[in-house]
């Protein structure tokens, strides 16, 4: 606990400090608390030089969250596409609708109203209500719960209930009721840019001599993340069918990962089981197509959370007949020039763009 003079000089210096060194981002000193929403949403799972791109690209094609509610889903995610966590995408659209259907058109200023759109929890709804609205709202994401649990030296994992309530409180102690706005994206920043995972740029921090983990030479022990397990080798088989000119391509079901992207037909390898087979199996058991033909064309690896993919190409000639939902949410032929209009996930863009060669290649943007 920092007696209330330290509380003072700790946002005093390190207020001073933003000032100096917050990098320059397009999404900050913008009077616009629809775009601190879609940077919130972006940057989680996301580093920041990732999400820059995709902001600003997201942000030209639907400027204000009208445009962004009255928007297809499908365009939706075709805008999000590589930029993984479609999940995110889908509940920025919802929130857009919700608050055009319950706000008139505006985001909601307080924290309670914020947390009833979707998609926004305790971290988003504060930083929205801070950061766009200058509520008094504290904030806990990873980079400040690195930099609360250094300088308070709090033990246990971040993300189980007891430490992350005590994050949340040492947060809303140390909060500039003067300054919500600047000094929640000051402790980010530090965060990002100096009290870094596993080793702190201590000789950089304006606050180093207020930390406890840095006087107790701790600071490579806080926070104390949980350890990796291994991840899990599975192989999945996707099989490109076409007929003529044209594609069979399939739309994931609601829920899950990849909710409602496009993909080729694609199962998982059974124990024991020839990839041709599993290539025969694919187009059958997802959309009804019988083919012949399968032949391997090349693999990727990709990694879902705790899972390590190896995905196996294979092109094959349809039998007859048209693509049906069985355990897709829809399946359609597509004309090969159409493929770069669908919203895909980057491993099926990967494995697309190895069925053709450099001289053919596919039209994926």
């Amino acid at each position: 606990m920092l007696t209330p003079d330290q509380k003072a000089e700790c946002q005093r210096r390190l207020l001073e400090w933003y000032g100096r060194a917050k990098r320059d981002l397009p999404w900050r000193d913008v009077d616009d608390p629809y775009a601190v929403l879609v940077s919130e949403m972006m940057l989680q799972q996301t580093q920041v030089a990732t999400a820059i791109p995709y902001f600003e690209r997201f942000m030209a094609t639907f400027p204000t969250i009208s445009d962004l509610a009255s928007a297809h889903a499908d365009d939706v995610l075709h805008c999000w596409q590589g930029l993984g966590y479609y999940s995110r995408a889908r509940n920025l659209h919802r929130a857009a609708i919700r608050a055009v259907d319950g706000f008139d058109g505006e985001l909601p200023d307080t924290v309670e109203e914020l947390r009833s759109l979707p998609g926004v929890g305790p971290y988003t709804a504060g930083a929205v209500a801070s950061i766009a609205f200058r509520k008094p709202a504290p904030v806990v994401d990873a980079n400040v719960a690195r930099v609360l649990a250094r300088v308070f030296a709090v033990p246990g994992d971040p993300k189980s209930g007891p430490t992350s309530r005590a994050l949340w409180a040492h947060a809303g102690e140390l909060l500039s009721h003067a300054a919500p706005h600047d000094w929640n994206s000051a402790l980010m920043e530090l965060g990002a840019l100096v009290c870094r995972t596993p080793t702190p740029a201590c000789d950089e921090c304006p606050i180093a001599d207020l930390c406890t983990a840095r006087a107790r030479g701790e600071t490579e022990r806080y926070p104390e993340l949980p350890r990796r397990t291994p991840p899990i080798a599975v192989e999945d088989v996707a099989v490109l069918v076409e007929r003529g000119s044209r594609v069979a391509l399939v739309r994931r079901p609601e829920g899950g990962r990849w909710a409602g992207l496009w993909e080729l037909p694609r199962v998982r390898r059974e124990d024991g089981e020839a990839l041709a087979d599993a290539a025969l199996r694919a187009p059958m058991q997802v959309c009804g197509l019988s083919v012949r033909d399968a032949r391997p064309f090349g693999a990727i690896r990709h990694t879902i959370t705790r899972y390590r993919v190896r995905l196996y190409g294979f092109r094959a000639t349809s039998q007859g007949g048209d693509p049906i939902p069985v355990t897709c949410a829809d399946a359609q032929w597509v004309d090969v020039d159409a493929i770069g209009s669908y919203a895909l996930a980057s491993p099926q863009r990967k494995l697309l763009r190895l069925a053709w060669t450099a001289e053919d290649a596919l039209p994926l943007r």
